[in-house]
């Protein structure tokens, strides 16, 4: 059944249209995604900015659009944290609802089990005390799964448009500049159930994680088959910090596998990253380019 689904997250918008049978993508037919920074200003105005709400419209009209050329009669529109959280959010629905658009704005808990549906698509997270992770713009989810079921979900404010607004990831970071990061987001960390007993599979999911592999890889051309189930050792994820932050952020701009309009972002992204894996206890992680985007073309399909 050919389906759509819409991530509008707090950094980025991603479309995708999908073949889907029984919970399982079996051929992705066309996707899409652009950086909009939705998200950007909101930790200092508790508001979304007027030229990012307009150009978020732009972009989710022109969404709108393909999938009326795919035909597809079964589509959703997911928003989260940014406009879960924002105090002009109606202003952000109603220019969309002019536009013969409507979105469902979802809470964190519900998102983490998107999420799930998503990575457990497209790896196997079967087995005892796994950890699934979501770092997005806006908040970051912790998913905890014991043989193939969702125990619980947990929902930080930690985002990387959030820490970027904070700190300034836009010059070379120094050592002091990323413990004191690292120390403020193991703080908030610590206000969220752990397992006691060490996580036997971590699994990472959006742009961080995904970045993180490519670069590891060295992709010049992003291929989604080859970061999913990709794994990763922590000591190389400090690698990649330790050489991205010494760079000017002009020199990122040349990393291969580092997305356009992420050369800031990743520096807060790997920090949570590294941070999550510390706290859990385990050394290595395992990548799913498919999280709540696919989650939420699943979920269209069932509807």
């Amino acid at each position: 059944m050919l389906a759509a689904g819409v991530d509008i997250g707090s950094n980025s918008f991603r479309l995708i249209i999908a073949d889907i049978e029984d919970d399982k993508i079996l051929k992705i037919v066309h996707e899409e995604r652009t950086i909009t920074r939705l998200a950007e200003g909101l930790i200092e105005t508790g508001r979304l900015k007027k030229e990012n709400i307009d150009h978020s419209v732009e972009v989710l009209s022109s969404f709108r659009k393909k999938i009326n050329e795919f035909g597809v009669n079964k589509f959703k529109f997911v928003a989260t944290s940014a406009v879960r959280e924002a105090e002009n959010a109606s202003e952000f629905l109603d220019k969309l609802a002019k536009k013969g658009i409507y979105i469902s704005v979802i809470d964190g808990k519900y998102e983490g089990l998107l999420t799930f549906k998503g990575v457990n698509a497209a790896i196997d997270i079967t087995g005892r005390n796994v950890l699934i992770f979501d770092i997005g713009g806006g908040s970051t989810e912790l998913i905890f799964v014991d043989n193939g079921k969702v125990k619980t979900v947990e929902s930080t404010e930690l985002g990387v448009v959030k820490l970027s607004n904070l700190y300034d990831f836009k010059k070379i970071v120094d050592g002091k500049t990323i413990a004191k990061v690292e120390s403020n987001v193991k703080k908030v960390l610590g206000n969220f159930y752990f397992s006691k007993e060490a996580v036997q599979k971590a699994a990472a999911t959006a742009g961080t994680a995904t970045t993180v592999a490519a670069i590891d890889m060295g992709l010049k051309d992003y291929d989604y088959r080859k970061v999913n189930g990709y794994t990763i050792d922590i000591s190389k994820i400090k690698s990649i910090l330790k050489e991205l932050a010494g760079m000017p952020f002009e020199k990122r701009t040349s990393v291969t596998g580092l997305e356009k309009g992420r050369e800031d972002l990743i520096i807060g992204g790997i920090i949570i990253m590294l941070s999550i894996l510390e706290i859990a206890g385990t050394n290595k992680v395992t990548i799913s380019d498919f999280g709540v985007r696919e989650g939420i073309v699943i979920a269209a399909a069932n509807d």
